[in-house]
C-alpha cells in the first residue's frame, strides 16, 4: 500500500473513534434530554456506556461492574415507574383499582398526548390521564368529588416525583460515566 493509502486509512480510523466517542456524547444527551420529558433516558446512557467500554477496551472503566450497576440502575427506575402511581394513589386512600387507573391513564395519556404533541405531550397526557382515570374512578366509588381529586393528584404528583427521579438518575449516570472516563 503507499504511503498515501495508508494516511488515508490512518485518517479514516481517527474519524471512526472521534464519531464513535461522539455518539456516544448524544447518547448522553439524548438520554438527558428523554429524562426531562418523562422518557426513560437512563437506557441511552447504558448503551454510551457499552459503546465507551468496546471504545476504552478490556480493563479499562467502564468494566463489567460499572455497567451491571448502571443496568441496575436503569431497571430500578423502571420498576419504580411501574408503581409509583399505584403507590400515590393508595398513600392517599385510594383503591387498588384506581391504582391500576393511574398506570394505565399514565400510558395512555403519554401515547395520545405524543399523538397529538410529540414530545412535550407524552409529558401532559400522562399527568393528565392519570389524574383523569384515577378521579372517574374513586369518583363513582366514593361519590364525592373532592375526596376523588384528592386521591387523583396523589397520583399526579407520583408522576412528578418518578420524572425527578428520572432526571436524577439519568444526570447522575451521564456524571459517573463522564467523571469514570475523564479522570
Amino acid at each position: 500500500m503507499s504511503e498515501f493509502g495508508g494516511a488515508v486509512l490512518h485518517g479514516l480510523s481517527v474519524a471512526g473513534v472521534f464519531l464513535a466517542w461522539a455518539a456516544c456524547a448524544l447518547l448522553c444527551l439524548g438520554g438527558l434530554v428523554l429524562s426531562v420529558f418523562s422518557i426513560s433516558g437512563t437506557w441511552l446512557v447504558l448503551g454510551a456506556a457499552l459503546g465507551a467500554a468496546f471504545l476504552s477496551g478490556p480493563g479499562e472503566f467502564p468494566g463489567w461492574p460499572a455497567l451491571l450497576a448502571f443496568g441496575a440502575v436503569c431497571a430500578a427506575v423502571d420498576v419504580i415507574e411501574w408503581f409509583a402511581a399505584g403507590w400515590g394513589v393508595r398513600r392517599r386512600g385510594g383503591s387498588a383499582a384506581a391504582g391500576w387507573m393511574a398506570l394505565l391513564g399514565s400510558l395512555g395519556g403519554a401515547i395520545l398526548g405524543g399523538m397529538i404533541v410529540p414530545v412535550l405531550g407524552s409529558l401532559v397526557g400522562m399527568l393528565l390521564g392519570s389524574f383523569a382515570l384515577v378521579y372517574a374512578t374513586e369518583r363513582r366509588r366514593l361519590r364525592r368529588a373532592d375526596r376523588a381529586a384528592h386521591v387523583a393528584r396523589g397520583a399526579v404528583l407520583a408522576g412528578i416525583s418518578v420524572l425527578f427521579l428520572k432526571v436524577v438518575a439519568t444526570a447522575g449516570l451521564v456524571l459517573s460515566l463522564a467523571a469514570g472516563l475523564l479522570l
